[in-house]
Formats: C-alpha cells, sequence, structure tokens
C-alpha cells in the first residue's frame, strides 16, 4: 500500500508570486515548509514572475525555487484571452522544462484566467492539483461551464469550504480549509489594548473604507480606542477619507509586517469588511491571537470559521449600522470578548497544522495510487 513513509516524493508548487503579503502567499509558504519539515518529501517552488524580489514569508532552505521570468499581469476578457496568448505558450515550454528537470510527481498550482488551462496540459501524465483561494461567489457561473472541460482534466480542484462546491460545475472537487499552527501564548486579558484591528492587502474588495464609516457611527463615545489597520496599497484615498471625518487621531494605517502576530495579540478586537472572502487566513490568525472577531458575512469564508453569537459575531453584508452596533456591544462587555475567545478553541483544533496537513497529504496519496 502507498505511503508517505515508503514513498520519497517530490512535489511542485506552481504560484504567481511570493513577494507578496496575503493568504496566498502565507498558506503556500507553510505548506512548503510543512511537506519538507514534517514529511520529508522534495519541494520545487516555481514562481511566475519574481525577478529578485526576497519573498515575504519564510521559505525553508531546502526548497528548491525557479521562477519563470513570465510577465504575471492578466486581464479578463474574450479579446485579452487571445492577448494572453504569447504568455501562455511560454507559460507552457517553461513550465514544461523545469517539471521535466526535476522529475516532479504532482504539481500544485493557484493560477487563474488562462493560466489554470494551461497547466493541465504540460507533462500530462503527472498529476495536477488546482487551488482555489477566491470565492466563486464573483465568477462568471456562463464561462466556467465552459472552462469546466479543461478545469477536469486536473486530478483534483480543490475549495476552501462546502459552500464553495456549488459555484463549480465540475466532478474533481475535494475541499480543504486553510490552516494555522495554534501555537498557544502566554494569553492574559491584562495585557491586550483596547484596539479595534484589521489587516490584508489594501484593495477594493477588502472594503477599508467601510471599517472607516463604521467607526465614524461610534468614534465620539469611545474616545480611549483606536483602530488599526496594517496593510499595502494604495493607502491615501483612506487617509483622505480619514482627514474629512476627523478621526486621524483614532483611526491609524501603519504597513504590513511581519510581526501582525505580536500586534494582534496586543488588540482586543479583530474586525473584518471584506465584499468576499473564501477563507480567509486572517481570521484564524486573529483567533490564534485570542481575538474576538466581528465579520461581514462575506461569501463565504467567515461563516464558515466563525459561530455567531459563540465565538464571534458575523454580519449582514455591507450592513454597517449593524456592524457599529454589533462592535459596541464588543468594546462594551470584557466578560463577551472573554466568552468568545474560549469557545474559539475547538475551531483552532478543527484548523490546526497537522490536521489539515494530514488531508493534504492523504490526497496527494489518493492520487498517485490512482495515477
Amino acid at each position: 500500500m502507498l505511503n508517505s513513509n515508503n514513498l520519497k516524493m517530490k512535489i511542485g508548487i506552481l504560484v504567481y508570486k511570493m513577494s507578496g503579503v496575503g493568504g496566498v502567499e502565507k498558506i503556500t509558504s507553510e505548506k512548503v515548509n510543512a511537506w519538507i519539515e514534517s514529511y520529508g518529501y522534495d519541494v520545487v517552488l516555481i514562481t511566475k514572475c519574481e525577478a529578485e524580489t526576497p519573498f515575504f514569508y519564510e521559505i525553508n532552505k531546502k526548497c528548491k525555487r525557479y521562477d519563470l521570468n513570465i510577465p504575471a499581469k492578466l486581464r479578463s476578457g474574450v479579446k485579452n484571452y487571445i492577448k494572453n496568448i504569447p504568455s501562455a505558450f511560454k507559460l507552457y515550454t517553461e513550465l514544461n522544462k523545469v517539471m521535466r528537470s526535476e522529475k516532479i510527481d504532482v504539481l500544485f498550482t493557484t493560477m487563474r484566467g488562462i493560466d489554470s488551462l494551461v497547466v493541465p496540459f504540460v507533462k500530462i501524465r503527472i498529476p495536477k492539483v488546482s487551488e482555489i483561494h477566491g470565492s466563486g461567489f464573483a465568477h462568471n457561473r456562463k464561462a466556467w461551464i465552459l472552462k469546466s472541460l479543461i478545469i477536469n482534466r486536473y486530478k483534483k480542484f480543490v475549495v476552501l469550504n462546502k459552500s464553495e462546491v456549488d459555484y463549480y460545475p465540475l466532478d474533481n472537487i475535494a475541499v480543504i480549509p486553510n490552516f494555522i499552527d495554534n501555537s498557544d501564548y502566554n494569553y492574559s486579558k491584562n495585557d491586550k489594548k483596547n484596539i479595534i484591528i484589521s489587516a490584508g492587502r489594501i484593495s477594493r474588495e477588502k472594503q477599508f473604507d467601510h471599517l472607516i464609516d463604521i467607526w465614524s457611527i461610534i468614534a465620539s463615545k469611545y474616545d480611549q480606542w483606536e483602530v488599526h489597520l496594517y496593510g499595502d496599497g494604495p493607502i491615501e484615498i483612506l487617509r483622505e477619507k480619514i482627514n474629512a471625518m476627523s478621526l486621524q487621531d483614532s483611526f491609524k494605517i501603519f504597513p504590513s509586517t511581519a510581526q501582525i502576530k505580536n500586534k494582534m495579540q496586543d488588540a482586543s478586537i479583530f474586525a473584518l469588511v471584506s465584499a468576499t472572502e473564501a477563507f480567509p487566513m486572517v481570521l484564524l490568525e486573529a483567533m490564534n491571537a485570542k481575538l474576538p472577531i466581528i465579520s461581514y458575512d462575506s461569501p463565504n469564508g467567515p461563516k464558515s470559521m466563525v459561530t455567531d453569537g459563540k465565538d464571534g459575531f458575523i454580519v449582514p453584508l455591507n450592513n454597517k449600522i449593524s456592524f457599529a452596533e454589533k462592535l459596541e456591544l464588543l468594546i462594551n462587555d470584557a466578560l463577551l470578548r472573554e466568552n468568545f475567545i474560549e469557545n474559539q478553541r475547538m475551531k483552532l483544533d478543527m484548523f490546526s497544522k497537522k490536521r489539515v496537513m494530514n488531508q493534504w497529504n492523504d490526497l496527494i496519496l489518493e492520487i498517485l495510487a490512482k495515477k
């Protein structure tokens, strides 16, 4: 019987980049390190266009790295698919070279768009797994019916929660969530400061402007509290909004940091206001930092991680008034915050690194057994 103890395997992981600060980069680095350190596999990490940019998250030195040096920016739409054909052909040829020279046994990829349609045809006999880290809520469902003819050529198509399965007309779907290395720390509620924290890239879908509006509703009542936002991107529009609402003393924006865990541990509440989320890593990080969570019902991740009223609050999507009301409850009730934190323990066990990586390993062994 095939098992991880008698199998020396080489895993390939194909991503756009690893220099960014985000959930995909974070979980990819964690998986690379786990494959090497916990399972003893060889790992080849392939980036599409990284150049000499250093990775944000630490990668085990035993991981072999390649960069294909192909411009990563893609645009959607039929006309742009045609324009992307030369880039897609280069992806095919360069990826083929790496897979041939490294003798990769199974390839994982987070590629999207036309790139995701190229990968199944590279070294056809090598099984490939597509990982979807965004929500299918935002996808064109008619387009997916056409794409399914090719996407079904992947051995497995992995989504992050059960709600996502309904978005894809595919036969090869598996559900595996993200995970957290749930190491504890010397938690004391006395160490917590009056800080509401949020984090993520500054982009339209993260809707951090909503958090400014929400805070403006209640800020005047809580002059001992602050909102801290950690993220990179076009922050000037947010700063202008903060200044226009005279919130600059209590709503502060900081650059992304590798020390976000420590920043979370200092805070008392975590807030998420995204338009869509499939399985936000940042919520697991917040739970691990002993933070009660308040989140929009962003399709479809938060409600698969947070039980409303038990270990956090799930607020109707884009309902700023309701969000402000729930935020006030958490600010005013330290015991409620403690109860939410206590009830998060079981969730952290469900999404532990060991448990979820075993799911990934079982998937690999299943795929190779049928090869």
